[in-house]
């Protein structure tokens, strides 16, 4: 039986050391890709904004493009 692959099913292909847990390895299955939405939208731009308003507090002069 083949098993098709799904947009949100990737396989990672990247092997670590031989000390890499078991947990670690299991996480390396999936790639989070910037180009994916979920990953974009949930991980990238909260952290952008985030350094955003670091870099600039009290201002709200800069977006992020993917952000609207």
């Amino acid at each position: 039986m083949v098993r098709q692959m799904t947009s949100r099913n990737y396989l990672l292909l990247t092997p670590g050391p031989l000390t890499t847990s078991r947990t670690v390895k299991e996480a390396m299955l999936f790639d989070s890709c910037t180009w994916d939405d979920d990953y974009n939208l949930g991980v990238v731009q909260t952290i952008r904004q985030q350094l955003v308003q670091l870099a600039t507090p009290g201002r709200r002069l800069y977006r992020s493009a993917a952000a609207g």
